[in-house]
């Protein structure tokens, strides 16, 4: 079984795929062949890279240790989230493309598994880890970005702190860190982000405190329904964490995403009774809708922009929505 923390308890290994699923999944890979010939990569590229071999084909096929250790590996051993060459493309990135964030540790630790399960976890990550944890008590690296806590993305630094748990908890280094954790976690003000509440749930878990999660779960499963499914986040509650003003919205228009989706009926177990129907009512729907148009994954549109606002369909979104139509994210509330 080949799990990972953003797709909970979904076995990688099991997935059935819908024709149009496979199809798109395949010419994806085929996609990327060139860049990861070239060390053009990222350390998410070779995440969903490796995500989308083992659900085609239940095994691994490229040598993606040997990409990581020739372009994703600094001088110290330290994991990076791009190669040079990659960083190159970024617009006015200069040498910041040489940074190893916790999601790019955590991409290293989860690839290490795949390949060997019963290896140990590899001490350096320990260490970087808990060199990592701030005042705060949340784990993230600040040679990364120096951004206060208050104007960081919710959502990335609720991911760094539950990938950082996971990676302690497999070598026994959580238990020492179990009180400050706990405290960060739980004293944490309410989040109006399904991801960011999804990750906090998740860290309180590998704490077994998962009853300390807010009570406002009900209402950010209500406001982030959108679309067929659910968004991470409502549209009208977009406000700027730096000067406190809203953000203009009235162009905005909020999509639904498999992953919040998947997201929004794990967090719904540790809700009442009420909740958990409407949300199994409204991810029965959005079921059959992704059975009936498979690839209905829509980008976000900001504003006037004519453009889409990253990519329109991911491997991870295609990968989510295959589980959902297979009925694996059900299995979260029965």
């Amino acid at each position: 079984m080949i799990e990972h923390l953003f797709l909970p308890q979904i076995d990688l290994t099991a997935l059935e795929l819908k024709s149009a699923h496979r199809a798109w999944l395949q010419e994806w890979l085929q996609s990327i062949e060139r860049d990861l010939e070239d060390g053009n990569i990222a350390s998410s590229l070779c995440l969903q890279g490796m995500m989308v071999e083992i659900v085609l084909y239940g095994e691994l096929h490229y040598d993606w240790r040997a990409l990581f250790a020739a372009y994703l590996t600094n001088e110290e051993g330290n994991p990076l989230a791009y190669s040079e060459r990659y960083g190159k493309r970024l617009y006015r990135f200069g040498a910041q493309w040489k940074q190893t964030p916790v999601y790019a540790v955590h991409t290293r630790f989860w690839a290490n598994r795949v390949y060997d399960p019963a290896a140990p976890v590899d001490l350096h990550y320990v260490q970087l880890l808990e060199s990592w944890i701030q005042p705060s008590g949340w784990i993230y690296n600040r040679d990364v970005s120096y951004i206060r806590l208050r104007t960081r993305m919710k959502s990335e630094y609720t991911m760094s702190f539950a990938m950082g748990m996971e990676i302690l908890a497999a070598t026994g280094a959580l238990a020492a860190h179990t009180p400050r954790f706990t405290a960060t976690a739980s004293n944490e003000p309410f989040m109006p982000y399904l991801s960011a509440e999804y990750f906090r749930l998740r860290a309180l878990e590998q704490l077994d405190k998962a009853h300390l999660v807010p009570n406002g779960i009900p209402d950010v499963l209500e406001i982030c329904a959108a679309g067929k499914g659910y968004c991470d986040f409502a549209v009208s509650n977009k406000v700027d964490d730096y000067i406190g003003s809203a953000k203009r919205i009235e162009r905005d228009e909020a999509v639904h995403s498999p992953l919040a989706v998947l997201h929004a009926a794990y967090l719904a177990r540790v809700c009442d009774t009420a909740t958990q129907e409407a949300v199994k009512s409204r991810l029965a729907d959005f079921r059959q809708h992704l059975q009936d148009h498979p690839l209905d994954i829509p980008a976000f549109r900001i504003r006037d922009i004519a453009l889409l606002f990253g990519t329109d369909i991911s491997p991870l979104e295609v990968i989510t929505a295959a589980a959902i139509v297979q009925g694996l994210a059900e299995g979260e509330l029965q």
